[in-house]
């Protein structure tokens, strides 16, 4: 009973942290509030992960590792190349739009801590090491086939992430101009999204 009370406070400790950081970031949160919302008292949140840092640590560490395995389940998908292609960009923007706040999350922590920089590396290279190979293995069966032309796959990789997470660093911004227009933002996104595949595809046109 005991063991599962301390996984429920331990966890509802984790939650709140999570909501904090992701809304105000390290600089700006304070454990107390962390505290607070998750229903314990400083005492207690000190007692199962002693410091912010820790606790920073575990939950920028959490993330961070969902960032990088974004492509994970999708690299795998036994499609022709470019529906596959289709496929990752909508369901990264998708992965994106569940997850609103994150890339603004990580990027700003890398931007004030070159530590935790060093971190990502660690956790998100393996990871895209493997989706880089699969992409190529693919894409050079495509390009013998005349599918699409040849170009390297770190340049799709990264046009596909940096389109997609732009959308989302950038969310304030195209909240406030979609409500200027007196259009909705979420409508303004899944444009986005179709606006991203045929971006990345003209691209591939061989």
């Amino acid at each position: 009973m005991k063991e599962k009370e301390d996984i429920n406070t331990e966890q509802a400790i984790m939650d709140a942290a999570e909501r904090e950081f992701l809304d105000k970031g390290y600089a700006l949160t304070k454990t107390t509030e962390i505290a607070r919302i998750a229903g314990v008292n400083h005492a207690m949140l000190h007692y199962y992960f002693r410091t912010k840092e820790n606790l920073f640590d575990k939950v920028f560490q959490k993330k961070v590792a969902l960032l990088a395995n974004s492509f994970m389940p999708m690299i795998e998908e036994d499609l022709p190349f470019t529906e596959k292609v289709t496929f990752i960009i909508k369901a990264h923007f998708d992965f994106l739009t569940s997850n609103p706040k994150l890339p603004f999350f990580v990027l700003n922590e890398f931007l004030t801590n070159k530590e935790r920089l060093n971190k990502f590396h660690t956790l998100a290279i393996p990871a895209i090491r493997i989706i880089l190979e699969k992409l190529k293995s693919e894409m050079d069966v495509a390009v013998e086939k005349g599918e699409i032309t040849n170009i390297d796959p770190v340049h799709l990789l990264l046009d596909i992430v940096s389109l997609n997470v732009f959308s989302f660093v950038a969310l304030p911004i195209i909240t406030g101009v979609a409500q200027s227009l007196g259009r909705d933002y979420k409508a303004l996104l899944k444009e986005r999204k179709e606006e991203n595949i045929k971006v990345i595809l003209r691209r591939l046109q061989p």
